[in-house]
């Protein structure tokens, strides 16, 4: 049964992505400003692969230490005035989701939610209302800092051009689910991730 439901991809501006790039060229200033006193060294850091951050080096550069071990949870970051910064990754879950969980706890810290900060799909842990804002700001830093939005304009187009689709035509919700998984595997993110992404940034419009 053929899909019903058809998206045009939105006219935007798009942006060259290419060789001698860092992460200024990538984020806009706004973004970057959330950094504080590490906006110049973040800002600096090159740009290695097309499309995947690097979140490791960012976390360095930011002074926050990373560490891997078996947990119930996706992760955790520790951030207060009488310990070292530090965030803990699940080493056993798929690369992708650790990517996005260090991007995660890079949010709470730089957005300096004080305490201990989890990554879990345990909804109990967020049963406070500051606990849940804290959380939906972390994962809008995560999405702003694993994807931007100017790689993923030019990753989407690109996938286009590889699936051998046009940026004019229809696409069906199947074309548009591969368009996305092309995508997503340039970024070294979960499919979902990044259509919530393509989502909030409107890149696509239903008909």
């Amino acid at each position: 049964m053929r899909d019903r439901t058809q998206f045009w991809l939105r006219k935007c501006r798009v942006y060259h992505v290419g060789g001698n790039m860092n992460y200024n060229d990538i984020y806009d200033s706004k973004f970057l400003d959330k950094f504080g006193e590490y906006k110049s060294k973040v800002s600096s850091i090159v740009l290695k692969d097309k499309y995947e951050i690097d979140v490791l080096a960012i976390a360095k550069t930011c002074n926050i230490l990373v560490e891997y071990i078996f947990s119930e949870h996706s992760g955790w970051s520790i951030n207060d005035d009488s310990s070292e910064r530090r965030i803990v990754i699940n080493k056993f879950e798929p690369e992708y989701r650790q990517r996005f969980t260090i991007a995660h706890e890079i949010g709470h810290i730089i957005l300096n939610h004080q305490g201990k900060s989890y990554r879990t799909n345990n909804l109990e842990k967020y049963a406070g209302t500051i606990s849940r804002m804290n959380e939906i700001a972390a994962n809008n830093f995560a999405a702003e800092l694993i994807m931007p939005e100017k790689l993923v304009k030019q990753s989407l187009r690109n996938s286009i051009d590889e699936l051998g689709y046009s940026t004019s035509q229809r696409f069906s919700e199947r074309e548009l689910t591969k368009i996305i998984t092309l995508s997503a595997s340039q970024f070294n993110v979960s499919t979902q991730a990044l259509y919530y992404r393509v989502d909030n940034l409107g890149l696509f419009v239903d008909e």
